[in-house]
């Protein structure tokens, strides 16, 4: 019999140390705490945009599996990429997101977020509305505004304007987008048209238009 329990015991503690390798107890949920995490989710993406930080932007820390950005333009149908389209166009461009940035060019980019409701207007304070929230999934809209300004052009220039509705999943770790869908106002410098797919990555800035390059 005392063997037998020896063997139990050993049995239960591998178990134990399998579980503690792979499968994660329960998440608790406190709904303040999640909705912190929500906007912190977001409001990181955000500073990955403005700094053109590829894993801040599009990295697996922000990007759950499966995940699909549809960009459009006024009543325009648009187009959709998946996280590997969206990746790679990012990484392509990176240098010359390096190069505009260069303390000598004085590049900067804002992408200020204000609630669906409220007042749109330059404050850089991101003020995302969450439409919905629960154990599994969280919706978040917000209006958003693209501000660029360079060395040669040293005031701020608005080149974009539109909506933003992002669906997230929660993980063990962390809140991740599954869905994004951005809608660009017709005026802006975008001019996206219909299923035009050679606009790269989210779309936002525009410095050739300021360097002229």
């Amino acid at each position: 019999m005392t063997k037998r329990i020896a063997i139990l015991a050993v049995l239960v503690a591998l178990a134990v140390a399998l579980a503690g390798c792979g499968i994660k107890p329960p998440i608790q949920w406190d709904e303040t705490e999640e909705r912190a995490r929500v906007l912190e989710a977001m409001n990181g993406w955000v500073d990955g945009v403005e700094a053109y930080n590829v894993d801040a932007m599009a990295g697996n820390g922000i990007l759950a599996a499966g995940f699909e950005l549809t960009i459009k333009e006024g009543s325009s149908s648009g187009y959709t990429k998946d996280a590997a389209v969206l990746k790679s166009e990012l990484n392509a461009d990176a240098g010359n997101q390096a190069d505009y940035r260069k303390p000598a060019n004085g590049y900067v980019l804002r992408l200020d977020i204000d609630n669906a409701a409220g007042v749109v207007g330059y404050d850089d304070v991101n003020a995302w509305t969450i439409v919905s929230i629960n154990k599994t999934n969280a919706e978040v809209v917000g209006k958003f505004e693209v501000y660029e300004k360079a060395a040669v052009r040293p005031t701020w220039w608005q080149s974009d304007t539109g909506n933003i509705e992002v669906t997230l999943v929660r993980t063990p770790n962390a809140w991740k987008m599954t869905n994004m869908t951005i809608k660009f106002d017709v005026f802006g410098t975008l001019a996206l048209g219909t299923g035009v797919p050679e606009i790269e990555g989210f779309a936002f800035g525009n410095p050739r238009a300021i360097f002229g390059w």
